[in-house]
């Protein structure tokens, strides 16, 4: 059976680390738009008594203000858009460097063309309400989303009453509590998250656009979660699991995932294994954090399953950890319990009608 090499595994979470910090960077670059937002609303607001303003002249301003804001909600998408490109053709580079590290071949390189059709023509599958969108209207819908709630937060004060100072503090926050209380500060936090999605989405479509043009020596893709106690639950039971090039979920599951994928090669190279490593981080009986280098193969619920109970408890429960410790399963049959057929976390419920004598075993 084909296997992902160790080492392309540890490749891959290095380098997650560094795309990590490529999202950091490119969420300040996002911030400048906040700041586009906030100079809108000072200026339009500036000296006006909103209580003593009309329906219709009410209207009119939130017609401006609105057509101002599509604006900069435009040019947000239109640079995340072209920042995509740039790291598709980066983490192009780079999985063609990873390959070629692994296995000596002479790999067909997508084009630039290639690269933007699976960018923005492959659906996100990120759980919620954006699940199935392509990276354009998901940017575009975040935006326009971030302006609407500015015109619903001054729509909704004008008929509430309220004054223009109050409005305004609505929108921007107050000084005590930082200006973590107003529209901007959530604002700031769905353009953060969305230009990490995007920033995901670009470079794993990249990476399998490589895979695509390489089908003879790439068989499937592997999933390789972060393992750590921040992991989401469909991460967590998607760790390990493998898919058809070109089928499956891919990351971003979800806003703001952190995992990423592997490829698996063709059989021929199976007997590649270098005892490469993959950085796990959890608390020790002390609470202490602790980062070890764990195998490359290690999935996250073997490894959690080696954890402190404490740590267990803190990631997935109470029950689900004594499940995982005295159920008498293997990590492998516990995570295929953990997701649905459609990627969905499974109640504890569904949960004892599959393995009823798990649940005895463990005493819940």
């Amino acid at each position: 059976m084909p296997e992902s090499p160790e080492e392309l595994t540890e490749i891959a979470t290095r380098h997650q680390v560094y795309l990590e910090g490529l999202k950091t960077h490119e969420t300040k670059k996002a911030e400048k738009f906040l700041n586009e937002i906030n100079k809108i609303v000072s200026i339009k607001l500036a000296g006006k008594d909103l209580t003593d303003y009309s329906r219709i002249r009410l209207n009119k301003l939130l017609k401006s203000i609105r057509a101002d804001l599509k604006i900069v909600s435009g040019e947000y998408a239109a640079m995340m858009a072209k920042e995509s490109i740039d790291i598709a053709k980066y983490e192009r580079s780079f999985e063609l460097k990873s390959l070629g590290q692994v296995v000596a071949y002479d790999f067909v390189v997508p084009t630039a063309s290639q690269l933007r059709t699976a960018i923005f023509e492959n659906p996100l599958t990120i759980s919620g309400a954006d699940n199935g969108k392509m990276l354009k209207p998901f940017l575009r819908d975040v935006s326009n989303r971030s302006a609407e709630q500015i015109a619903g937060i001054i729509q909704a004060g004008y008929y509430e009453g309220q004054t223009t100072p109050q409005i305004i503090k609505n929108i921007k926050g107050t000084r005590g509590a930082r200006y973590t209380d107003g529209a901007l500060f959530r604002i700031n936090r769905a353009l953060g998250v969305a230009t990490r999605t995007a920033v995901q989405h670009a470079a794993v479509q990249a990476r399998e656009e490589v895979w695509q043009n390489n089908k003879d020596i790439v068989k499937k893709v592997r999933w390789v979660s972060t393992l750590d106690g921040r992991t989401s639950a469909v991460c967590r039971s998607l760790d390990g699991r493998e898919f058809p090039v070109d089928k499956g979920i891919r990351p971003p599951a979800h806003p703001n995932c952190r995992s990423t994928v592997v490829a698996v090669l063709d059989s021929r190279f199976d007997a590649l294994d270098r005892g490469a490593t993959r950085k796990a981080r959890s608390r020790n009986a002390q609470g202490e954090s602790v980062v070890q280098n764990v195998s490359a193969k290690e999935t996250y619920y073997s490894w959690l399953k080696r954890q402190p109970a404490a740590f267990q408890a803190s990631v997935i429960g109470e029950s689900r950890a004594k499940l995982l410790r005295n159920g008498g399963m293997s990590a492998d049959r516990f995570s295929e319990l953990q997701l649905s057929s459609n990627f969905k976390e499974m109640t504890l419920a569904d949960l004892n009608q599959l393995e009823p004598q798990a649940f005895q075993k463990a005493n819940i």
